[in-house]
């Protein structure tokens, strides 16, 4: 049987944003000063232009999210600030 690599959710979901941004120059990644653990900086290296890092002002992200889409961008972040909402 082959042996399968494990990875972190949390990694798979910085690889894949960062996948994704290549695919897609409109998307923006925010974050709320957790860039480390929620692993939003493989894309923030890959993309510093598009990655806004928004310090502890969490519900100050979903305003700058709304804003950013009026203008055709796609911003994402992580689904844990969800909660804030």
């Amino acid at each position: 049987m082959e042996e399968k690599l494990k990875i972190a959710t949390r990694q798979s979901y910085g690889e894949k944003l960062a996948e994704l941004g290549e695919m897609n120059r409109k998307i923006v990644v925010l974050d709320a000063d957790l860039s480390g653990a929620t692993k939003t900086n493989i894309f923030a290296k890959k993309f510093p232009d598009r990655f806004i890092d928004v310090g502890i002002a969490e519900q100050n992200m979903f305003g700058i999210a709304a804003g950013l889409s009026t203008f055709g961008k796609i911003p994402l972040f992580p689904l844990l600030f969800l909660q804030l909402l």
